[in-house]
């Protein structure tokens, strides 16, 4: 008989997001910060062409995660482990994940070369694959642990939980940054430091994560091979995946602007350090967590959807807020209206960390329902595929934007400005698309299954 996830278990298998929220905080945020100074900054030019090496080193590392995660998840559904289809893959990919990260910012050469160009490639494509044979396994078990669609986004709101504490501890970086310039390092030397004390704690968390259950107790698998191909054009071939799948993109878009540059936001539209990003962050972080019951209350109440189309239209409003800062600032001052940005922004990040990823676990488990056919794996997979290759286009966009030029080598105000009303657009874009989705329809259909299989138990 299957267990019941506890809410240690819980806990501790979602510190593989906490994992997530660190790595992406290095590499989303600070790698480029790092490779594209800003004009104020005394990081030396490391790469040839600056912004354009950049955006296309990150593009090629986005495509090849993309291409890389269907192969995983295919291997992942049809393993045969004596330990689970997906803990195997967690625990070998956890350390070599971190070693990676790490190793991106520690370029042979102190100065611009094609040597530094290279290394960057390698190590960011090495971390893209440890990464995927984690985060792809990682998805599809969270979804197969628990399989009540109410309980579900409880376990969501927990991940998130612990992505967002892991985002807060990321987000200290510049702190540790300044601190070790004020004592005379380089700031070359405080960024690489930086990046080693998150290296190890990310490597860590996903460590911890990968030995917290047993897969065996909570999830029954039939073996079933499935091939690649038809796995993934049935996945595509599903409406209301499809429809989820492009507003999440969308969004993701939107949110590879916002992140990519937030740290500009803060020192080149409001003027402010880029320690008070911490502070900005913060305050999105407590309103977020705060609102945590309110989103599964709500979840309950009004659906999955009604939640997705308010966080947009709040998204939207941000954004162009953003965009016209500059008239806020006049009227309120610098640092109020980052505080307001950070308190706004909590409540719809909130919903937007939460709930597609228990609104993607349903419609795996409705698929599963409906073909008898396990591919969560798959799922996810295909949901990155499209995440990831839209991402490489923004990855090329961005640097390009915030500096004006394929060869700019530094940011300017123009071009940061101009993001959040591309963020803008996308987000807008993202509320159409999820006006479609039938979450109703969905989560009813698993919950009469749910309620036969426990009626025929008893």
């Amino acid at each position: 008989m299957q267990k019941k996830l506890t809410g240690k278990a819980m806990l501790l298998f979602c510190l593989g997001d906490f994992s997530r929220a660190i790595f992406n905080g290095l590499t989303a945020t600070y790698l480029m910060y790092l490779f594209i100074p800003a004009e104020n900054s005394s990081l030396p030019t490391l790469l040839p062409y600056g912004a354009l090496t950049f955006a296309v080193i990150r593009g090629i590392g986005v495509i090849f995660d993309a291409l890389i995660d269907p192969f995983i998840a295919s291997r992942s559904d049809n393993c045969k482990s004596k330990l689970g289809a997906r803990i195997p893959f967690l625990r070998y990919a956890s350390i070599p994940m971190g070693v990676f990260a790490l190793l991106m910012v520690f370029m042979p050469v102190h100065s611009q070369s094609w040597i530094n160009a290279v290394w960057l490639l390698v190590m960011l494509l090495l971390f893209n694959l440890t990464s995927s044979l984690f985060l792809v396994p990682y998805y599809a078990l969270m979804a197969e642990l628990v399989t009540d669609t109410k309980r579900r986004v409880f376990f969501s709101t927990i991940n998130t939980l612990l992505f967002v504490i892991g985002s807060a501890v990321i987000y200290i970086t510049p702190i540790i940054k300044n601190a070790l310039v004020a004592n005379g390092f380089s700031e070359l030397f405080a960024w690489r430091a930086a990046f080693l004390v998150f290296g190890i704690i990310g490597a860590l968390a996903a460590f911890i994560s990968s030995f917290s259950v047993k897969e065996e107790d909570y999830v029954v698998r039939e073996q079933s091979y499935i091939p690649l191909g038809k796995s993934l054009r049935a996945t595509f071939q599903y409406r209301d995946f499809t429809v989820l799948l492009i507003g999440y993109m969308l969004m993701w878009i939107a949110f590879s602007f916002f992140n990519s540059t937030l740290m500009y936001y803060v020192t080149m539209l409001l003027g402010l350090s880029d320690n008070y990003a911490v502070i900005v962050m913060a305050a999105a972080m407590a309103v977020g967590v705060a609102t945590y019951p309110l989103v599964n209350i709500l979840a309950a109440k009004v659906g999955k959807k009604s939640l997705l189309l308010f966080a947009c239209t709040m998204y939207v409003i941000i954004y162009t807020g953003i965009f016209f800062s500059a008239h806020i600032v006049n009227l309120i001052g610098a640092t109020a209206t980052g505080l307001l940005i950070g308190v706004l922004i909590g409540f719809p990040i909130s919903i937007t960390n939460i709930i597609p990823v228990a609104a993607f676990a349903d419609l795996a488990q409705y698929d599963t329902i409906k073909t008898g056919k396990n591919r969560q794996a798959m799922f996810v997979a295909s949901r990155n595929l499209l995440q990831q290759l839209s991402q490489a286009v923004v990855l090329f966009i961005v640097p390009i934007t915030i500096t004006g030029s394929a060869a700019g080598g530094t940011a300017n105000y123009a071009g940061v400005r101009a993001t959040a009303l591309i963020a803008a657009g996308f987000i807008a874009a993202a509320l159409l698309c999820y006006a479609f989705y039938r979450d109703k329809m969905i989560t009813g259909a698993i919950d009469r299954y749910n309620e036969e299989k426990q009626t025929n138990t008893d």
